[in-house]
């Protein structure tokens, strides 16, 4: 089998299949039910995620006017919020990792019918002739439906079934997960490298300016819901931190156009970045409450 049509068909897939299987090991009914618990956190989480994300790339594109590679693949990278990665920033950053876990989740059920209509609007209006690639809607939405859902659905079950074993599991999927997308990186690299070269400055650029714009946008829009200080953090990685596993499969093995991933594997770049650094704000957050909570209890 030619080294480029394995890496489009089984070793992309399988590692998004891994990640979404490792979030269904953490997750429970319970969980799911939190978007009845906290509606009001989870549906400006989903509102950043599955409407302003996509309509600030799309607003890029047209101001920045990329070239139509670039433009297309910034789209959709932003058709592709959250993932594990989120959530372990979330973590990390001491947030609301219950709420983390449940954007990332429902995020994933909306992308199945979200994800179609978004990349069809891309290549409508900036592929050019030669780019131009049908959208076979009822085919990528099974095929979403296979990498996410089924994942998490199968996660979820062990975890009911098996909660001592998924417990255990968590930990080497979720390594296993890691070391394929980097591999996937690298070869993704080796395969766009012409690409890379004639746009990393555009690629570059509207990679950063979209990573920094919705990280913000997500802590601007959680201030202005007057949500806390947890469900706050949560949701800036939330909408600011893309799945990098399904906008390479989007790019490799659904559209078999790898030059779509240039934006993405830049970003996967600046996106550590800015991720630690908003996680050194976020411990300044947290030591705000702190010192506001010790004032009220005197």
């Amino acid at each position: 089998m030619d080294p480029q049509v394995l890496f489009q068909t089984i070793i992309i897939p399988f590692g998004l299949f891994l990640v979404m299987m490792g979030l269904g090991l953490t997750l429970s009914i319970d969980d799911i039910l939190r978007v009845i618990i906290m509606p009001k956190a989870v549906l400006v989480g989903l509102a950043g995620q599955l409407i302003l994300l996509p309509a600030v790339a799309f607003g890029l594109a047209f101001a920045l006017n990329p070239a139509p590679v670039i433009a297309i693949g910034l789209i959709l990278l932003s058709a592709c919020p959250g993932g594990i990665t989120s959530n372990a920033y979330v973590f990390a950053s001491r947030g609301d990792i219950a709420l983390s876990v449940t954007l990332t989740t429902v995020a994933s059920l909306f992308t199945v019918v979200t994800m179609p209509l978004i990349v069809w609007m891309a290549l409508t209006l900036f592929a050019e002739g030669s780019d131009m690639v049908s959208v076979p809607v009822a085919n990528m939405m099974r095929s979403l439906a296979q990498l996410t859902i089924l994942p998490i659905f199968i996660g979820m079950l062990i975890r009911k079934f098996k909660p001592g074993f998924a417990n255990k599991m968590v930990e080497p999927v979720r390594k296993m997960a890691i070391a394929i997308l980097i591999m996937v990186i690298v070869t993704n690299t080796w395969f766009s490298i012409e690409t890379l070269k004639q746009f990393i400055v555009q690629a570059g650029t509207v990679a950063l300016i979209l990573n920094i714009t919705c990280m913000s946008m997500g802590y601007g829009l959680s201030r202005l819901a007057k949500l806390n200080t947890d469900q706050t953090i949560s949701i800036t990685y939330e909408v600011g931190l893309q799945n990098l596993s399904l906008a390479l499969v989007l790019a490799n093995t659904i559209l078999q156009m790898p030059d779509y991933a240039a934006v993405t594997l830049i970003y996967g770049f600046f996106m550590k970045f800015t991720a630690l650094s908003f996680m050194a704000y976020a411990k300044k957050l947290k030591g705000i409450d702190k010192a506001a909570e010790a004032a009220a209890a005197t």
